[in-house]
């Protein structure tokens, strides 16, 4: 028995990715290839189907007793193997690793003449059938979902779970870290082997293979299939998944090696409720990642060393890649990983430069196209319907109104986490955090009641922030407007009720506290709830005026 063998049915889905095709949308599936290839295609003995990751047969579990001599079912395990031979006795059932096995014979003939004398582990009898030019294939398969974690990652579970003979062929072409995906593999094999067979490929996968920028030169190069119909639905629907992400799971069905790359024209999938029922469309618009809305901004060379953040007021420090530094004219760091909607709680500005990938120097050269990708990623309600959708750069050039209530829209999200913090210490420096995005003048604060005269003294002498100084100028809408006041009621409440305040805990030392400091100041003691509820109702009515804007400007995808 091998290590991978001993493991608990629970314990090698999660380490493989192998989560079992719900029935439902198994029979589902079913019935779209029915419908592509007529009623009862397999009668003519014409066919063969072959489900490569066939695992406990659920994909099978709906076809007639007499499709299943035309059935080539395989699979990793021997249990799987036992279970499957007494579900579908009429099928060939048997154990085969498709990433590892027979890859060496097959790629020394290209997948054209499989009679080689190199010793196969096929059986003979697939062997015969691909070799023979009249056969027509159906591919029906869910492979696992698995990714490989990369050597720096925590944890081992995944570890080395995608290295095969089929991604080292991977890496050969360049394909980068999609050859870590299992499914991708089975894909980049499916392609070979079926290079010179008419095939319908019915594949269920998540979706990043037709959406994600890293995905782009494996469809350049490798997936040569034309849509002909499919579905999406719920990973939900699978036992083991994660109940707090999930994400589209799509079933497709394609002519592999038709010659046409699939993002050359936008695609349509029916998009089904956990009862397998459709209730809406989604479409697919493939777009080239050059328009992607993260590589909109001119992202300013990091030239100074600051302290980095983790979190709104957690300083960062002894990590091996630090990423410490700032651009000329920082104001604030705007952290965003990734082009996708599932990115949407990683959406944060900070008061420093951010300890991970994919944050970069907010400055007054770009500060209004940073609100505006602010807004974008964070107004549209993340689902699993959109959780991999692409944001696109606008198609065309923003009105002044949208990007003001972008901007006032920002400075009272959740996630802006800008802050005022004093005497930070960093690699034996002290530095004096600013908030740039503080949202009133000094001007007008002095007018207003402040119930602590430390922090009152901080006015003297204090300039307008970057973002006051920035909204003076600005012509606003009403919406924008009434969130401005609303804000302000806070504000005021909060300088009024200092006295009352942990203001240590937040680490408030200053005039210019950012907005996560001062909510969370009021929330930790019950305090100001009308005059944030109140806030809360108008930011959420600016939110509804600009979500269907982001559409209009072709931000976001229909």
């Amino acid at each position: 028995m091998t290590p991978a063998e001993s493991l608990t049915t629970g314990e090698r889905q999660r380490r493989d990715g192998k989560f079992y095709t719900p029935l439902p949308f198994a029979k589902k599936g079913l019935e779209y290839i029915e419908k592509t290839l007529g009623k009862e295609w397999w009668k003519s003995g014409g066919y063969r189907l072959w489900d490569m990751a066939a695992g406990t047969g659920n994909l099978e579990s709906y076809l007639p007793p007499d499709a299943l001599k035309y059935c080539y079912l395989s699979t990793l395990y021997q249990g799987d193997i036992e279970h499957l031979k007494r579900l579908f006795s009429d099928a060939e059932v048997f154990q085969y690793d498709y990433l590892n096995d027979d890859v060496d014979p097959l790629f020394l003939s290209d997948g054209d003449d499989l009679k080689l004398t190199l010793p196969w582990k096929m059986p003979e009898t697939l062997r015969n059938d691909l070799n023979n030019p009249k056969i027509k294939w159906v591919i029906l398969i869910n492979p696992p979902f698995a990714t490989a974690q990369e050597a720096a990652m925590k944890g081992k579970s995944k570890t080395g779970v995608s290295d095969t003979k089929i991604r080292q062929r991977m890496h050969r072409e360049n394909l980068g870290e999609v050859s870590r995906e299992i499914y991708t593999q089975f894909l980049y094999r499916i392609r070979h082997e079926f290079l010179k067979r008419e095939t319908l490929l019915g594949l269920f996968a998540p979706m990043k293979y037709l959406l994600s920028n890293n995905y782009q030169k494996f469809r350049d190069n490798v997936f040569f299939s034309s849509f002909r119909s499919g579905f999406v639905f719920s990973s939900e629907n699978f036992h083991g998944t994660s109940k707090t992400s999930h994400f589209p799971v799509s079933f497709a069905l394609w002519k592999v090696n038709s010659g046409e790359q699939p993002d050359k024209h936008p695609i349509v999938f029916a998009a089904l409720n956990n009862n397998a029922e459709q209730f809406d469309t989604k479409k697919v618009k493939f777009a080239d990642r050059t328009h992607f809305l993260n590589k909109w901004i001119q992202r300013p060379p990091a030239v100074k060393t600051f302290p980095p953040f983790s979190s709104a007021m957690t300083v960062k420090s002894g990590n091996t890649d630090p990423r410490d530094r700032i651009a000329e004219g920082f104001l604030a760091s705007l952290m965003c990983p990734g082009n996708e909607l599932q990115n949407q709680q990683k959406t944060a500005f900070l008061s420093g430069p951010q300890v991970s990938a994919g944050a970069f120097s907010v400055t007054p050269e770009n500060f209004e196209q940073a609100v505006v990708v602010f807004a974008a990623r964070r107004i549209p309600q993340n689902n699993w319907l959109n959780h991999v959708d692409q944001l696109m750069q606008p198609a065309k050039k923003l009105s002044r109104f949208f990007i003001t209530d972008c901007a006032v829209w920002c400075l009272f999200d959740s996630k802006n986490q800008t802050v005022s913090m004093r005497n930070v210490e960093y690699k034996g420096s002290v530095y004096q955090i600013t908030n740039h995005f503080f949202p009133f003048s000094p001007a007008e604060l002095r007018s207003w009641m402040i119930r602590d005269a430390d922090i009152q003294k901080t006015l003297c002498h204090a300039a307008d922030s970057f973002a006051a100084e920035w909204l003076l100028k600005q012509k606003l809408s009403a919406a924008a407007k009434k969130v401005l006041e609303a804000g302000r009621d806070v504000y005021r409440f909060y300088f009024a009720n200092l006295n009352k305040l942990c203001t240590p805990k937040f680490k408030i030392e200053s005039f210019d506290a950012g907005w996560r400091q001062i909510q969370q100041a009021l929330q930790d003691v019950s305090l100001g709830g009308a005059e944030l509820t109140e806030l809360k109702r108008r930011h959420d009515l600016l939110r509804a005026k600009l979500l269907p804007q982001l559409y209009d400007y072709g931000i976001i995808g229909d």
